[in-house]
């Protein structure tokens, strides 16, 4: 029972460990970086930048100052790289919505002129009235369907957005 709860504390000291590790931020998708991963990577480059000025080591905390230079770089290019694709996807997306309302509309406008005419399954319509109908149920579910879908890639972008900022 003893040796249990040993094996608890050591892997408890583990983690720890591996939270209290500034260096391990480097290591981290930038897409699951944290405002504490940003504090550590600045931390670690500070600290490689003190040694440079003030130590005999200058080629080796050179060398890791360069390695941690390149992967932050490389992480600010995968942020900004998907943040620009998610933005330019919700435009064409926004632009593709747009040009089918417009569609929906002229069909709506030459509909409501065809439906004047009469004859058989034919109705009269009077364009004065607000209330009259404009498009199918079929045309607005696909409508309310595409628009409910924007939304929520809108928010999903939203959040990813806030996650960078």
């Amino acid at each position: 029972m003893h040796q249990g709860r040993q094996e608890e504390e050591e892997l408890e000291e583990e983690e720890e460990e591996d939270e209290g590790d500034p260096e391990r931020a480097l290591e981290k998708s930038p897409f699951q970086l944290t405002a504490g991963d940003v504090y550590d990577i600045s931390s670690v480059v500070g600290r490689d930048l003190l040694q440079l000025s003030t130590g005999p080591q200058m080629p080796a905390a050179l060398s890791r100052l360069q390695f941690r230079i390149v992967r932050v770089l490389e992480m600010l290019e995968a942020l900004v790289s998907e943040s620009s694709l998610a933005e330019e996807q919700l435009r064409l997306e926004r632009d593709s919505l747009r040009r089918e309302v417009q569609e929906l509309r002229r069909e709506g406008a030459r509909g409501s002129a065809q439906q004047l005419s009469l004859g058989p399954d034919k109705m009269v319509i009077d364009l004065t009235d607000p209330n009259r109908p404009r498009f199918t149920l079929q045309e607005l579910r696909d409508v309310l369907q595409e628009r409910n879908q924007l939304k929520a890639q809108l928010l999903v972008v939203q959040e990813e957005l806030q996650c960078y900022k």
